[in-house]
């Protein structure tokens, strides 16, 4: 394959246009394709292509996606977790066809509009953080292989969002002005829980609020309406202030609620691992991100049998049952899993801290 033939993933919007841009003015050859999912706008990318004067192809993706994507997000709804769609989606579905492509049209490398780095050295391709903090997409792409890695380029990486916006300007690019893209993309309409729903109207049930020894406070909406670290839509509290979500429990249908202190935990259980840094061995320092920008916690990381056992240097707040814990050692990314379970809150922690949001789609 040519070294100097790229295929650029092309949405049509700000970022991978600047990635095409950036590619021609390395006079690299451009070969555009767009992945067709849910919220694509082809013509915009063809609006693109045809600014740029490359190639454009179209993929259609809407099986792989359903499959792969959707299907699994609902069911990890049903069984009391709060998935990340873009942590399956980039290596099963997009990343896979980009690679097809590629390979089909003879390039040799491989870019997108992402906020990460890729640097290859003698031991292989390491994974690294953004330059920009506040676009860092790292953590969505732990479970890209060692193979596409080596494949990557990743422009943007080394940028902030404001110089993309200002060289889209300059250039004239028809996507300076388009709006971010969303998290789940395939809900067209109303929230996540309606979209749940409407597959599988049980996972609006109503069902007891119940604190953790058993007491019932209320009725809930349905499980999907919630997620771990809520407070939102609650309306509950105690002598220790406001309550929050602490568990969903999809076998009885109940909500479980107390005080924030409760979901400072001291450790959490992570499953699926994928790992990008094996020379580190079975037990490793690292710090853990448990939400896409979320804070970063000390941990000593203990592998075994496929888990993973996180154990925090000090609480960490409210990891998600079906989120992504993703470990780093300062920019580089060593890997990380899906967030199975976590062991009881250290009592007397901290209240709310900054970067300790709700997972992502819920109020």
């Amino acid at each position: 394959m040519d070294p100097n033939r790229v295929l650029v993933a092309l949405s049509g919007g700000v970022d991978s246009s600047v990635t095409a841009l950036l590619a021609r003015r390395a006079g690299l050859q451009v070969e555009a394709v767009t992945l067709l999912l849910p919220r694509t706008r082809v013509e915009d990318a063809a609006a693109v292509c045809a600014a740029l004067q490359v190639p454009h192809h179209v993929v259609d993706l809407g099986d792989a996606f359903e499959r792969c994507v959707v299907q699994p997000f609902v069911q990890d709804y049903l069984a009391g977790r709060t998935p990340n769609p873009c942590v399956r989606c980039n290596p099963l579905v997009k990343f896979a066809a980009l690679a097809d492509r590629a390979d089909r049209l003879g390039c040799a490398r491989i870019a997108t509009g992402h906020y990460a780095r890729v640097q290859v050295g003698e031991g292989g391709a390491m994974l690294l953080r953004g330059r920009d903090a506040r676009k860092d997409q790292s953590y969505m792409l732990y479970r890209l292989p060692p193979a596409l890695l080596g494949r990557l380029w990743l422009p943007l990486g080394e940028m902030s969002k404001r110089q993309v916006r200002a060289l889209a300007a300059e250039a004239g690019l028809p996507s300076v002005e388009r709006p971010e893209s969303q998290d789940a993309c395939f809900v067209l309409a109303g929230t996540v829980a309606d979209f749940v729903a409407s597959r599988y109207p049980e996972a609006v049930r109503p069902g007891p609020i119940v604190t953790a020894s058993g007491a019932v406070l209320g009725e809930h909406r349905g499980l999907a309406h919630y997620t771990v670290g809520q407070r939102r839509g609650l309306r509950l509290g105690g002598p220790d202030g406001p309550w929050y979500v602490l568990a969903l429990r999809p076998a009885d249908n109940s909500l479980v609620v107390g005080p924030e202190r409760a979901l400072w935990v001291e450790s959490c259980l992570v499953e699926d691992l994928h790992m990008l840094a094996p020379e580190l061995g079975d037990s490793f320092a690292a710090e853990v991100m448990t939400r896409l920008r979320g804070m970063t916690t000390p941990a000593r990381v203990e592998l075994s049998a496929g888990c993973a056992h996180v154990g925090f240097e000090r609480a960490h707040r409210a990891p998600t049952p079906g989120q992504a814990a993703v470990f780093y050692q300062g920019e580089r990314v060593l890997g990380g899993g899906t967030i199975g379970a976590a062991e009881e809150a250290m009592p007397g922690e901290r209240p709310l801290q900054e970067g300790a949001e709700p997972a992502p789609g819920h109020d």
